[in-house]
Protein backbone atom coordinates (compact mmCIF):
# COMPACT_ATOMS: atom_id res chain seq x y z
CA UNK A 1 0.00 0.00 0.00
CA UNK A 2 1.48 3.34 -1.02
CA UNK A 3 0.84 6.41 1.09
CA UNK A 4 4.04 8.44 1.28
CA UNK A 5 7.78 8.21 1.79
CA UNK A 6 8.44 6.47 5.09
CA UNK A 7 11.18 5.21 7.36
CA UNK A 8 11.43 4.02 10.92
CA UNK A 9 10.30 6.55 13.45
CA UNK A 10 8.24 7.17 16.56
CA UNK A 11 4.67 5.86 16.66
CA UNK A 12 3.25 9.31 15.96
CA UNK A 13 4.20 12.97 15.75
CA UNK A 14 1.99 13.80 18.65
CA UNK A 15 -0.23 11.34 20.52
CA UNK A 16 -3.83 12.49 20.10
CA UNK A 17 -4.05 13.02 23.85
CA UNK A 18 -7.80 12.46 24.04
CA UNK A 19 -9.74 9.44 25.20
CA UNK A 20 -11.87 9.78 22.07
CA UNK A 21 -10.69 10.11 18.47
CA UNK A 22 -13.33 11.07 15.92
CA UNK A 23 -13.20 10.43 12.19
CA UNK A 24 -15.25 12.06 9.44
CA UNK A 25 -15.43 9.84 6.34
CA UNK A 26 -16.95 11.24 3.14
CA UNK A 27 -17.98 8.93 0.28
CA UNK A 28 -17.43 9.58 -3.40
CA UNK A 29 -20.39 10.23 -5.66
CA UNK A 30 -19.63 12.77 -8.37
CA UNK A 31 -22.31 15.45 -8.70
CA UNK A 32 -24.27 13.79 -5.88
CA UNK A 33 -21.67 14.92 -3.34
CA UNK A 34 -23.44 18.28 -3.26
CA UNK A 35 -25.80 16.44 -0.89
CA UNK A 36 -22.89 15.82 1.51
CA UNK A 37 -21.83 19.47 1.49
CA UNK A 38 -25.43 20.59 2.10
CA UNK A 39 -25.80 18.20 5.06
CA UNK A 40 -22.64 19.54 6.71
CA UNK A 41 -23.73 23.12 6.08
CA UNK A 42 -27.17 22.46 7.57
CA UNK A 43 -25.65 20.90 10.68
CA UNK A 44 -23.48 23.95 11.23
CA UNK A 45 -26.40 26.33 10.74
CA UNK A 46 -28.86 24.37 12.89
CA UNK A 47 -26.53 23.48 15.76
CA UNK A 48 -24.25 26.51 15.80
CA UNK A 49 -21.15 24.33 15.53
CA UNK A 50 -18.03 24.25 13.40
CA UNK A 51 -17.89 20.72 12.02
CA UNK A 52 -14.12 20.42 11.68
CA UNK A 53 -13.58 21.15 15.37
CA UNK A 54 -15.18 17.82 16.29
CA UNK A 55 -13.01 15.60 14.07
CA UNK A 56 -9.39 14.57 14.54
CA UNK A 57 -9.02 13.06 11.05
CA UNK A 58 -11.01 13.60 7.84
CA UNK A 59 -11.03 11.07 5.00
CA UNK A 60 -12.61 11.70 1.62
CA UNK A 61 -12.72 9.73 -1.61
CA UNK A 62 -13.33 11.21 -5.07
CA UNK A 63 -15.96 13.97 -4.70
CA UNK A 64 -15.78 13.41 -0.95
CA UNK A 65 -12.07 14.08 -1.28
CA UNK A 66 -12.79 17.50 -2.77
CA UNK A 67 -15.00 18.32 0.21
CA UNK A 68 -12.34 17.04 2.63
CA UNK A 69 -9.70 19.21 0.96
CA UNK A 70 -12.02 22.20 1.18
CA UNK A 71 -12.48 21.62 4.92
CA UNK A 72 -8.74 21.25 5.35
CA UNK A 73 -8.22 24.49 3.43
CA UNK A 74 -10.30 26.32 6.00
CA UNK A 75 -13.61 26.58 4.12
CA UNK A 76 -16.92 26.28 5.88
CA UNK A 77 -19.40 23.77 4.41
CA UNK A 78 -21.69 26.59 3.20
CA UNK A 79 -18.80 27.92 1.10
CA UNK A 80 -18.14 24.44 -0.25
CA UNK A 81 -21.81 24.16 -1.27
CA UNK A 82 -21.49 27.26 -3.46
CA UNK A 83 -18.20 26.15 -4.98
CA UNK A 84 -19.39 22.59 -5.60
CA UNK A 85 -22.61 23.69 -7.28
CA UNK A 86 -20.54 25.84 -9.64
CA UNK A 87 -18.13 22.96 -10.25
CA UNK A 88 -20.84 20.51 -11.31
CA UNK A 89 -22.48 23.11 -13.57
CA UNK A 90 -19.22 23.79 -15.41
CA UNK A 91 -17.63 20.34 -15.40
CA UNK A 92 -20.70 18.30 -16.42
CA UNK A 93 -22.39 20.52 -19.06
CA UNK A 94 -23.20 17.71 -21.47
CA UNK A 95 -25.06 15.80 -18.77
CA UNK A 96 -27.80 18.41 -19.03
CA UNK A 97 -27.79 18.62 -22.82
CA UNK A 98 -27.23 15.16 -24.26
CA UNK A 99 -29.74 12.38 -23.97
CA UNK A 100 -27.03 9.90 -24.94
CA UNK A 101 -24.40 11.38 -22.63
CA UNK A 102 -22.73 7.97 -22.12
CA UNK A 103 -21.88 7.49 -25.82
CA UNK A 104 -18.61 9.55 -25.83
CA UNK A 105 -17.19 7.31 -23.08
CA UNK A 106 -16.94 4.46 -25.58
CA UNK A 107 -13.78 6.03 -27.03
CA UNK A 108 -12.55 8.72 -24.64
CA UNK A 109 -13.38 10.33 -21.29
CA UNK A 110 -16.73 12.07 -21.34
CA UNK A 111 -15.55 15.22 -19.56
CA UNK A 112 -12.59 17.55 -19.68
CA UNK A 113 -9.82 17.21 -17.15
CA UNK A 114 -8.64 20.68 -18.20
CA UNK A 115 -11.95 22.23 -17.15
CA UNK A 116 -11.98 20.28 -13.88
CA UNK A 117 -8.46 21.48 -13.02
CA UNK A 118 -9.37 25.07 -13.85
CA UNK A 119 -12.41 25.04 -11.58
CA UNK A 120 -10.55 23.31 -8.74
CA UNK A 121 -7.69 25.77 -9.11
CA UNK A 122 -10.04 28.71 -8.70
CA UNK A 123 -11.12 27.30 -5.34
CA UNK A 124 -8.00 25.66 -3.91
CA UNK A 125 -5.45 27.99 -5.49
CA UNK A 126 -1.80 27.15 -4.79
CA UNK A 127 -2.41 25.58 -1.39
CA UNK A 128 -0.35 22.50 -0.62
CA UNK A 129 -1.66 19.39 1.10
CA UNK A 130 0.76 20.14 3.93
CA UNK A 131 -1.06 23.43 4.50
CA UNK A 132 -4.22 21.69 5.63
CA UNK A 133 -5.47 22.68 9.05
CA UNK A 134 -6.76 19.12 9.61
CA UNK A 135 -5.29 15.66 9.25
CA UNK A 136 -6.46 14.36 5.86
CA UNK A 137 -6.28 11.07 3.98
CA UNK A 138 -7.41 10.94 0.34
CA UNK A 139 -7.47 7.56 -1.51
CA UNK A 140 -6.48 7.12 -5.14
CA UNK A 141 -5.26 4.22 -7.32
CA UNK A 142 -1.93 3.92 -9.15
CA UNK A 143 -2.76 2.33 -12.51
CA UNK A 144 0.85 1.93 -13.60
CA UNK A 145 1.90 -0.02 -10.52
CA UNK A 146 -1.51 -1.57 -9.87
CA UNK A 147 -1.43 -0.46 -6.24
CA UNK A 148 -3.34 1.57 -3.69
CA UNK A 149 -2.17 5.17 -3.39
CA UNK A 150 -3.23 7.27 -0.41
CA UNK A 151 -2.43 10.96 -0.08
CA UNK A 152 -1.76 11.97 3.51
CA UNK A 153 -1.09 15.21 5.31
CA UNK A 154 2.21 15.19 7.27
CA UNK A 155 0.58 14.03 10.49
CA UNK A 156 3.39 11.58 11.26
CA UNK A 157 7.17 11.98 11.14
CA UNK A 158 7.35 9.31 8.41
CA UNK A 159 5.09 11.24 6.04
CA UNK A 160 7.44 13.50 4.15
CA UNK A 161 6.40 13.80 0.52
CA UNK A 162 2.67 14.40 0.12
CA UNK A 163 2.71 17.64 2.10
CA UNK A 164 4.50 19.32 -0.81
CA UNK A 165 1.87 18.27 -3.38
CA UNK A 166 -0.70 20.91 -4.43
CA UNK A 167 -4.22 20.24 -3.21
CA UNK A 168 -5.41 20.61 -6.82
CA UNK A 169 -3.27 17.65 -7.89
CA UNK A 170 -4.62 15.53 -5.04
CA UNK A 171 -8.19 16.45 -6.02
CA UNK A 172 -7.54 15.60 -9.68
CA UNK A 173 -6.14 12.19 -8.72
CA UNK A 174 -8.92 11.10 -6.38
CA UNK A 175 -11.67 12.19 -8.83
CA UNK A 176 -10.24 10.75 -12.08
CA UNK A 177 -13.08 8.27 -12.56
CA UNK A 178 -12.51 5.95 -15.55
CA UNK A 179 -14.61 6.91 -18.59
CA UNK A 180 -15.51 10.24 -16.96
CA UNK A 181 -12.07 11.90 -16.70
CA UNK A 182 -8.55 11.10 -17.90
CA UNK A 183 -6.06 9.68 -15.41
CA UNK A 184 -4.22 12.32 -13.38
CA UNK A 185 -0.45 12.59 -13.54
CA UNK A 186 0.97 13.49 -10.15
CA UNK A 187 4.68 13.33 -9.33
CA UNK A 188 5.24 11.09 -12.36
CA UNK A 189 2.51 8.65 -11.37
CA UNK A 190 -0.69 7.85 -13.27
CA UNK A 191 -3.53 7.94 -10.76
CA UNK A 192 -7.28 7.39 -10.97
CA UNK A 193 -10.35 7.72 -8.76
CA UNK A 194 -9.97 6.26 -5.27
CA UNK A 195 -13.55 5.04 -5.59
CA UNK A 196 -12.35 2.02 -7.56
CA UNK A 197 -11.30 0.46 -4.24
CA UNK A 198 -12.40 2.74 -1.36
CA UNK A 199 -15.48 4.72 -2.32
CA UNK A 200 -16.31 4.69 1.38
CA UNK A 201 -13.02 5.62 3.13
CA UNK A 202 -14.13 4.70 6.66
CA UNK A 203 -11.92 1.64 7.06
CA UNK A 204 -8.96 3.47 5.52
CA UNK A 205 -9.43 6.19 8.16
CA UNK A 206 -9.73 3.65 10.98
CA UNK A 207 -6.56 1.92 9.81
CA UNK A 208 -4.69 5.23 9.70
CA UNK A 209 -5.78 6.17 13.20
CA UNK A 210 -4.70 2.82 14.62
CA UNK A 211 -1.49 2.14 12.68
CA UNK A 212 -0.05 5.63 12.23
CA UNK A 213 -1.45 7.62 15.13
CA UNK A 214 -1.48 4.94 17.80
CA UNK A 215 -5.19 5.26 18.59
CA UNK A 216 -7.00 2.26 20.06
CA UNK A 217 -10.12 0.93 18.36
CA UNK A 218 -12.03 1.53 21.58
CA UNK A 219 -11.34 5.27 21.32
CA UNK A 220 -12.59 5.71 17.74
CA UNK A 221 -15.95 7.06 16.62
CA UNK A 222 -16.80 7.49 12.96
CA UNK A 223 -19.35 9.67 11.16
CA UNK A 224 -19.62 8.39 7.60
CA UNK A 225 -21.69 10.48 5.19
CA UNK A 226 -22.73 9.05 1.83
CA UNK A 227 -23.97 10.71 -1.33
CA UNK A 228 -27.48 9.22 -1.50
CA UNK A 229 -28.26 5.52 -1.26
CA UNK A 230 -30.26 4.59 -4.33
CA UNK A 231 -32.31 1.43 -4.25
CA UNK A 232 -30.92 -0.43 -7.23
CA UNK A 233 -32.85 -2.58 -9.62
CA UNK A 234 -31.07 -5.72 -10.84
CA UNK A 235 -33.07 -7.01 -13.81
CA UNK A 236 -32.69 -10.69 -14.59
CA UNK A 237 -31.09 -9.93 -17.97
CA UNK A 238 -27.94 -8.85 -16.11
CA UNK A 239 -27.53 -12.33 -14.63
CA UNK A 240 -26.52 -13.70 -18.02
CA UNK A 241 -25.45 -10.47 -19.71
CA UNK A 242 -22.14 -9.59 -21.38
CA UNK A 243 -20.19 -6.34 -21.42
CA UNK A 244 -22.80 -4.51 -23.52
CA UNK A 245 -25.58 -5.46 -21.11
CA UNK A 246 -23.55 -4.42 -18.09
CA UNK A 247 -22.10 -1.23 -19.61
CA UNK A 248 -24.27 1.23 -17.69
CA UNK A 249 -24.91 -0.93 -14.62
CA UNK A 250 -21.50 -2.20 -13.52
CA UNK A 251 -20.04 1.03 -12.12
CA UNK A 252 -23.02 2.00 -9.90
CA UNK A 253 -23.24 -1.58 -8.62
CA UNK A 254 -19.55 -1.74 -7.70
CA UNK A 255 -19.64 1.67 -6.00
CA UNK A 256 -22.65 0.65 -3.91
CA UNK A 257 -21.16 -2.73 -3.06
CA UNK A 258 -17.85 -1.15 -2.04
CA UNK A 259 -19.52 1.39 0.24
CA UNK A 260 -21.80 -1.13 1.92
CA UNK A 261 -19.02 -3.67 2.34
CA UNK A 262 -16.87 -1.06 4.03
CA UNK A 263 -19.79 -0.06 6.24
CA UNK A 264 -20.13 -3.64 7.42
CA UNK A 265 -16.41 -3.98 8.12
CA UNK A 266 -16.25 -0.68 10.02
CA UNK A 267 -19.26 -1.62 12.12
CA UNK A 268 -17.69 -5.01 12.87
CA UNK A 269 -14.46 -3.32 14.00
CA UNK A 270 -15.99 -0.59 16.14
CA UNK A 271 -19.47 -1.77 17.07
CA UNK A 272 -22.79 -0.23 16.09
CA UNK A 273 -22.66 2.54 18.68
CA UNK A 274 -19.35 3.92 17.47
CA UNK A 275 -19.99 3.87 13.73
CA UNK A 276 -22.68 6.14 12.30
CA UNK A 277 -23.57 5.91 8.61
CA UNK A 278 -25.76 8.69 7.26
CA UNK A 279 -27.40 8.79 3.85
CA UNK A 280 -30.69 9.45 2.08
CA UNK A 281 -32.61 6.54 0.54
CA UNK A 282 -34.18 7.28 -2.84
CA UNK A 283 -35.36 5.21 -5.81
CA UNK A 284 -32.69 4.22 -8.31
CA UNK A 285 -31.83 6.12 -11.51
CA UNK A 286 -32.91 9.55 -10.18
CA UNK A 287 -29.32 10.71 -9.71
CA UNK A 288 -26.07 9.68 -11.41
CA UNK A 289 -22.42 10.61 -10.99
CA UNK A 290 -22.78 13.33 -13.63
CA UNK A 291 -26.47 14.18 -13.42
CA UNK A 292 -28.05 15.39 -10.20
CA UNK A 293 -30.49 18.25 -9.69
CA UNK A 294 -28.96 20.79 -7.28
CA UNK A 295 -32.42 21.75 -6.02
CA UNK A 296 -33.40 18.14 -5.37
CA UNK A 297 -30.14 17.46 -3.53
CA UNK A 298 -30.60 20.56 -1.38
CA UNK A 299 -34.13 19.45 -0.53
CA UNK A 300 -33.02 15.95 0.44
CA UNK A 301 -30.25 17.38 2.61
CA UNK A 302 -32.68 19.75 4.32
CA UNK A 303 -34.95 16.89 5.31
CA UNK A 304 -32.27 14.36 6.20
CA UNK A 305 -30.15 16.78 8.24
CA UNK A 306 -33.11 17.12 10.64
CA UNK A 307 -32.62 13.44 11.39
CA UNK A 308 -28.86 13.67 11.75
CA UNK A 309 -28.88 16.77 13.97
CA UNK A 310 -29.87 15.02 17.24
CA UNK A 311 -27.58 12.08 16.46
CA UNK A 312 -24.66 14.42 15.86
CA UNK A 313 -25.39 16.29 19.08
CA UNK A 314 -25.56 13.08 21.07
CA UNK A 315 -22.53 11.30 19.63
CA UNK A 316 -20.08 13.83 18.21
CA UNK A 317 -20.66 17.46 19.19
CA UNK A 318 -19.14 17.31 22.69
CA UNK A 319 -15.69 16.30 21.40
CA UNK A 320 -12.99 18.86 20.60
CA UNK A 321 -10.40 17.47 18.19
CA UNK A 322 -6.83 17.06 19.34
CA UNK A 323 -4.37 19.74 18.18
CA UNK A 324 -2.64 19.11 14.85
CA UNK A 325 0.67 20.62 13.78
CA UNK A 326 2.09 19.42 10.44
CA UNK A 327 5.54 17.85 10.62
CA UNK A 328 8.00 18.01 7.75
CA UNK A 329 10.92 15.61 7.78
CA UNK A 330 14.61 16.22 7.06
CA UNK A 331 15.33 17.38 3.53
CA UNK A 332 11.88 18.86 2.98
CA UNK A 333 11.59 22.25 1.41
CA UNK A 334 11.72 25.14 3.83
CA UNK A 335 9.02 26.89 1.83
CA UNK A 336 5.97 27.53 3.97
CA UNK A 337 2.77 26.12 2.41
CA UNK A 338 -0.01 28.57 1.62
CA UNK A 339 -1.95 28.89 4.89
CA UNK A 340 -5.47 27.43 4.96
CA UNK A 341 -7.98 30.11 4.10
CA UNK A 342 -5.22 32.39 2.81
CA UNK A 343 -5.12 34.07 -0.56
CA UNK A 344 -4.68 31.84 -3.57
Amino acid sequence: MTGDVSDSGPPAIQPPGSKRFQLLALDGGGAKALFTAHVLARLEADLGVKIVESFDLIAGTSAGGIIALGLGAGMRPAEIVDHYADLTERVFPRARQARWRWVPRAWSPAYSGVVLRKVLGEVLGSRLLGGSAKRLIIPSWDVQRGEVHIFKTPHHSRLRRDGRIPMVDVAMATTAAPTYFPAAKVDGQRLIDGGVWANNPSVVAIGEAVSMLGVSLEAIRVLNIGTIDQRTNHPERLDTGGWATWATSAAPLMITASSRGTQGTATHLLGQEKFTRFDANVPGDIFTLDRASPGALAGLAAGQSRVLGPIYTDKFADHIASPYTPSFGPGDSATTPTPPGGTS
